[in-house]
């Protein structure tokens, strides 16, 4: 078990960012993502509360699953372990899980099905072997009958695992794919996807979708490095129920290092993780937040999408927001300047039609050196035209509490660590595809005075203040352009983290929420056993109850939170003369209308139809793919419902 223990700490470490506080965070917003070690969090001030006379005081009634070893490898990491089929109304959660048999460790991964919205839940086996030991598992189903009994369904079940060697060590062993379908189960691994040897699979994200041509499941992660390999390259599967085998295992040539901004040192890279959703006509999106190839600089970093049409055998280049966009919203809000901050973070993603998605994450907002704004923003793309939308404030990050072994190998070293999985930002659609609904996690203005202080375990740091969070929601319909007030789902002083949405929902009042809890040391021989309740919470390396409730944001009122500054005007071209193959062309409103944007030639004739439909007020752009016309002069011109017109010049010189 020491020796387990010890080598998959190691690895779980190596995505944490290291910062100290708020201020520090934002700087390390156009760092690389590195394998160095994580330090403290600056705690944050606010209303105090006394740890002796804390309650729960929960808004939502949680019922328990099942219980894991620990929550580092269950459910902590850029996973996707709960998902929803709208067909059978089943809820399904994946659990890897392991225990000890005499000498060796048993792995075992289950499936946890609930066909009446989390009320009660069968448990289901689906491996089980001495020797393996799977983690992080990620579930896609595949409904191919379009069948309402949970009989009929089929799963793909991904997990890093580690497997006894000769020594007795269990070394990483690359991706354990678990195929589950109304005939059997089978298990097959996979060290590195295809022919990207040197790498090894690590955590992955899935989705799936039911066609025509038959039920598929996608998984996608950034892959592990080695001493010769460079730490930041995506590997990807699909896999085809009808043919019973994968279409494809590899990196996409869109998807190579060489699209990004690179990095000269092995263990660490500038790219994000990568997100993964459908259309409802079979097409497979990836999104991330990179830099791309030309737009390297430091301010560069934007969100981009990467489409497959043939069932994710191959892809698209990617389609990145333009760089200006995010500079005209900080404009808008009030900054001089600004950036994606925490882009290693969890970023969200959900799509809703053909070429029709959004992207969720977190921007700074910056006038000088003074920090004007952090927003969670929507960064959606509808019709080819971009727009960036606040979705809500955020304010701070989780928090955990996890141990090093020491040299001698069974002394515990604590330390409190700001989590990888930072807010833990997830998105979501409800299943009649009308509403899109975000989660996060953020601190409240209370904080838990720990009385007496506590010096955690063989560790230098003394806890007498502690921030507590909850767990928010905000959503927004489809053809609407705002978003609900955030809403508090949780609502308590218990400190909450590992939480997770299904990336589709019932509906606004039948939101399955998934939550990890610490369970309560009993053993006195701990170091840990005299932390007091709410310190206990923070650990992640510890069993852990693994909950479910059910939220419901019926009620919570609408807003419309505009832009300080909206102003309303057209912008000049990026670049212009445009001598590459795309030019930006950007605009602000400062109200909801109907516009058309639209090209035309010295003469005046109309020469490309660039939008025309709905905008919301804020920044919008879009994008010219100078191929697609001649070199010459041109004029651009957006027109309103209202009669306003505004032209501009643009020259295109090939």
């Amino acid at each position: 078990m020491k020796k387990f223990t010890f080598l998959l700490a190691v690895v779980i470490l190596t995505p944490f960012l290291a910062f100290s506080q708020i201020s520090e965070i934002l700087k390390l917003s156009t760092s690389e993502n590195t394998c160095f070690p994580i330090q403290t969090i600056k705690l944050q001030e606010g209303s105090i509360l006394d740890n002796k006379t804390i309650g729960e005081e929960p808004n939502l009634t949680f019922r328990t699953l099942t219980q894991v070893v620990a929550a580092n490898w269950s459910m902590f990491g850029m996973v996707t372990p709960v998902v929803y089929d709208p067909i059978s109304k089943a809820i399904i959660v994946a659990i890897s899980n392991f225990s000890s048999t005499g000498t060796d460790l048993q792995g075992t991964i289950s499936l946890y099905i609930s066909t009446n919205y989390g009320q009660t839940w069968t448990p289901r086996g689906v491996f089980s072997k001495t020797g393996d030991v799977p983690v992080l598992a990620s579930v896609a189903v595949m409904n191919p009958n379009k069948s309402t009994s949970t009989n009929a369904l089929s799963f793909l079940i991904y997990s890093p695992f580690a497997r006894k060697d000769i020594t007795g060590n269990y070394p990483w062993a690359g991706g354990l794919y678990t195929i589950v379908t109304p005939n059997g189960t089978e298990s097959i691994d996979f060290v590195y996807p295809g022919n990207l040897a040197g790498y090894r699979w690590w955590t992955s994200r899935m989705t799936s979708h039911n066609t025509g041509d038959g039920s598929f499941a996608y998984n996608v992660g950034m892959l592990s490095n080695s001493t010769t390999t460079q730490y930041g390259q995506y590997g990807f599967s699909a896999f085809s129920l009808n043919d019973y085998d994968f279409l494809f295992q590899g990196c996409p040539t869109a998807w190579a290092l060489s699209k990004f901004r690179t990095s000269t040192n092995l263990e660490s890279t500038y790219n994000s993780n990568m997100m993964l959703d459908v259309d409802n006509q079979g097409s497979v999106y990836a999104a991330v937040c990179n830099y791309f190839q030309p737009n390297v600089g430091d301010r560069d970093r934007v969100p981009g999408v990467s489409k497959s049409t043939d069932y994710g055998v191959t892809w698209s280049e990617f389609q990145p927001m333009p760089v200006s966009i995010l500079n005209d919203y900080f404009a808008t809000w009030g900054g001089t300047d600004g950036y994606i901050a925490l882009p290693y973070d969890p970023n969200a993603f959900v799509v809703v039609g053909p070429d029709e998605y959004s992207i969720f994450t977190r921007v700074a907002i910056f006038s000088g050196n003074n920090l004007v704004a952090a927003h969670i923003v929507e960064a959606q793309y509808s019709g080819g035209l971009w727009t960036i939308n606040k979705v809500a404030d955020w304010s701070a990050l989780t928090t955990i509490i996890i141990s090093d072994v020491n040299p001698d190998g069974n002394t515990l070293k604590d330390s409190l660590f700001r989590s990888f999985m930072g807010m833990e930002l997830q998105a979501a659609k409800t299943e009649d595809n009308r509403y899109i609904v975000v989660k996060w996690i953020d601190y409240i203005n209370k904080a838990i005075v720990i009385n007496p202080p506590v010096t955690i375990a063989d560790g230098a740091q003394v806890l007498d203040t502690l921030p507590t969070n909850d767990v928010f929601f905000a959503y927004r319909e489809r053809n609407q352009f705002f978003w609900s007030n955030p809403f508090n789902a949780t609502d308590d002083t218990v400190y909450n983290k590992v939480t997770w949405i299904p990336a589709i929902v019932p509906s606004l009042d039948k939101i399955p929420l998934i939550m990890e809890r610490p369970r309560t040391i009993t053993n006195q021989q701990s170091p840990r056993f005299s932390y007091p309740n709410f310190v206990q919470q923070f650990l992640i390396d510890t069993p852990q109850d693994v909950l479910f409730a059910s939220v419901n944001l019926l009620g919570t009122p609408g807003k419309v939170e505009l832009p300080v500054n909206p102003n309303f005007y057209l912008k000049d071209a990026q670049p212009n003369p445009a001598t590459s193959e795309f030019t930006e062309i950007g605009f602000v409103l400062d109200k909801p209308m109907n516009i058309k944007l639209e090209l035309f030639d010295v003469v005046g004739n109309k020469v490309k139809v660039l939008y025309d439909g709905f905008a919301s007020p804020g920044v919008h752009a879009v994008v010219l793919n100078t191929n697609e016309v001649p070199s010459g002069v041109y004029f651009y011109r957006l027109t309103t419902n209202d009669g306003i017109s505004l032209t501009k010049q643009l020259s295109i010189v090939k």
